[in-house]
């Protein structure tokens, strides 16, 4: 995949080849820029990377990073560049996620809010009536937030607002009790409506984010109202199918993308960044750059000291991506047959084969445990995660007859006092014991596994601290304030540098929101500023 280096300027370098950087560069190009990609690491992807890494298993596709997409769903990339061309096929994954009972009965979390509604039923008419006020209360949130999301973050377009106020008037009554989402933990919202405990088991893990107790992080079920309203889906392939896609778009539209070209500088002429230099002392002229790689790493590192105003050089360095002493255990697995849930597959009525969506099953208790003991920098007793068979709902990604197995949790301690190097082995064979417990052959049929954590995610994806974020995903680190005030407009305050990707808004995950709004901005800029040249 790498490309040759175009020998006159281009007008956009974007840095990094993850699926943020190659959807803004798609835009770039569609609107008829020259622009050229470059990414450090030898394929394209980054954290939605799909790749066969695992020794003794060249037939096995992992998905290194991320693995089900939602907020994707809400955007038209898809369409704008007529991704089926380049073989792009999102399949459908519905239950989005399913919780067990450790003894066979499982809750599954269906797209249709009612449906989930129905299986809580049979556990606890109670929850089952507080989840379809809950669900309600949650979908008139996304008519207010799905707009901002998809939009810019300090410059939210006027047609955007004067159509949130008559839906805040008219569903004021379903919005009054989320105000407690911004001030109230992810905790008390659970122990608040629900009190079954395979309902409460699941709703703490969807989706681990912060410290469950504290105030202020009850925003993080959001996932769920995401889910209901998009529904979710994975990618035929793995999840870099969408960048491959993209790769080869932009191939085919005269873009130019290199790996194995990491970036060590931003170059700088009069004030005004004019390209890069590369690992190695190639330098790449551009009009303008824009980062989708960590905007710490951007604005700390990559920009040479002196061109950002004292106090926001000061903020740049302090992104968070290293205060919530939280971050990712990441574990795959090659499986040289097939895996079975057949305990807890009898238990169901409707035939769902449990090896198809997401799983979770550790009880509520372990999650509050579990983020006490990581933020006393302490390996839980209890490791929280979720676990996928990604071959069983898309057979491509193994030999016939064959699996992978894809877990992750993120609630694992990032400065732990018994080293990540020192546990590794222990972690990654503990939780996968555990896993074998539900996941029946996945240890006897295990061809090889790679266990990795933050230290290994941050040489691997060459993100500070390993974060997946990019940024510490807290409540005051959204929006205009993405990755830090003064930094959330996508263009910065160095004339020529733009960010986008992860750290900025509206979020991490797999979405291509940020780059394409980034990029959009920059066009209608471009576009002004030759309106003007033209006066």
């Amino acid at each position: 995949m790498i490309g040759v280096a175009n020998a006159e300027p281009q007008d956009v370098i974007v840095i990094g080849a993850g699926h943020n950087g190659l959807v803004a560069a798609s835009y770039l190009v569609k609107a008829g820029m020259k622009v050229t990609v470059l990414e450090a690491s030898p394929t394209v992807g980054g954290m939605i990377s799909s790749n066969a890494v695992i020794p003794g298993a060249p037939g096995h596709t992992i998905n290194e990073g991320g693995i089900q997409a939602s907020l994707f769903r809400a955007t038209t990339i898809e369409k704008d560049f007529n991704l089926a061309k380049y073989g792009f096929k999102q399949i459908k994954a519905d239950p989005f996620h399913v919780h067990l009972d450790p003894e066979g009965p499982s809750l599954a979390f269906w797209e249709d809010a009612r449906k989930t509604a129905d299986e809580i039923r049979h556990f606890s008419p109670h929850d089952a009536d507080n989840y379809l006020t809950f669900a309600r209360q949650l979908d008139a949130a996304m008519d207010l937030a799905m707009p901002f999301m998809l939009g810019h973050p300090t410059r939210p377009s006027p047609k955007s607002v004067l159509q949130a106020i008559p839906i805040g008037l008219r569903k004021r009554k379903e919005l009054k009790p989320l105000l407690s989402f911004l001030t109230t933990s992810h905790a008390e919202v659970i122990e608040e409506r629900f009190d079954h405990p395979l309902v409460r088991g699941a709703l703490a893990a969807m989706p681990p984010f912060c410290w469950m107790t504290q105030d202020g992080t009850g925003w993080a079920l959001i996932y769920i109202a995401m889910c209901h309203r998009t529904g979710s889906s994975r990618f035929q392939g793995g999840t870099g199918a969408l960048t491959n896609a993209l790769y080869a778009y932009l191939r085919e539209h005269g873009a130019t993308v290199r790996t194995s070209a990491k970036v060590d500088e931003l170059t700088i002429s009069q004030g005004k960044v004019n390209g890069v230099r590369l690992v190695g002392g190639e330098t790449l002229e551009a009009k303008q750059v824009m980062a989708s790689c960590s905007p710490k790493e951007t604005l700390a590192r990559l920009l040479p000291k002196g061109h950002l105003p004292e106090h926001l050089q000061r903020r740049a360095e302090r992104i968070p991506t290293n205060v919530l002493e939280t971050t990712t255990l990441k574990i795959d697995v090659a499986v040289s047959g097939k895996i079975s849930t057949r305990k807890h597959d009898k238990f169901r009525k409707d035939g769902l084969d449990l090896c198809r969506p997401i799983l979770s099953w550790q009880s509520y208790e372990d999650h509050v445990d579990s983020w006490n003991s990581v933020v006393g920098r302490r390996w839980p007793e209890n490791i929280c995660f979720i676990g996928i068979v990604p071959s069983r709902m898309d057979p491509t990604q193994a030999p016939e007859g064959q699996d992978t197995f894809w877990l992750w949790s993120g609630i694992v301690p990032r400065n732990p006092t018994q080293p990540w190097d020192q546990m590794k082995e222990e972690i990654g064979g503990r939780v996968l014991k555990e896993c074998a417990t539900v996941y029946e052959g996945l240890d006897s049929l295990e061809i090889g596994r790679r266990v990795f954590s933050a230290p290994d995610l941050a040489e691997r994806f060459h993100v500070p601290d390993g974060n997946v974020y990019h940024v510490e995903p807290v409540g005051m680190r959204f929006g205009p304030l993405r990755p830090a005030q003064g930094f959330g407009a996508y263009e910065t305050p160095v004339p020529g540098l733009w960010i986008t990707g992860a750290g900025t808004h509206p979020t991490g995950g797999i979405s291509g929101i940020p780059g394409m709004v980034a990029a959009k901005t920059m066009i209608k800029r471009a576009g002004k500023a030759g309106k003007r040249g033209e006066e």
